[in-house]
């Protein structure tokens, strides 16, 4: 999966998940290093459950720039 690097790329996903029936999720950072956050997710939806981690990268405005995810299906 490559990474969501535009605007319209993030966004895109995030309306994707919007309106999705989502019975759970958490999000658990890792790391922190300047701009950079790593962090572990999970996620139950219509019974059932994905885990993943997250790279998600911020300007120096704290806009994301940078998003990928890695999932899999438990």
């Amino acid at each position: 999966m490559k990474a969501y690097t535009t605007l319209e790329e993030i966004n895109e996903e995030w309306q994707h998940v919007k309106n999705e029936n989502i019975q759970n999720i958490e999000i658990r950072p890792l790391a922190i290093d300047g701009y950079t956050v790593i962090a572990q997710w999970t996620l139950k939806q219509n019974d059932t459950t994905f885990d993943g981690i997250y790279e998600i990268k911020f300007n120096e405005n704290m806009e994301c720039i940078y998003f990928k995810s890695w999932e899999v299906r438990k």
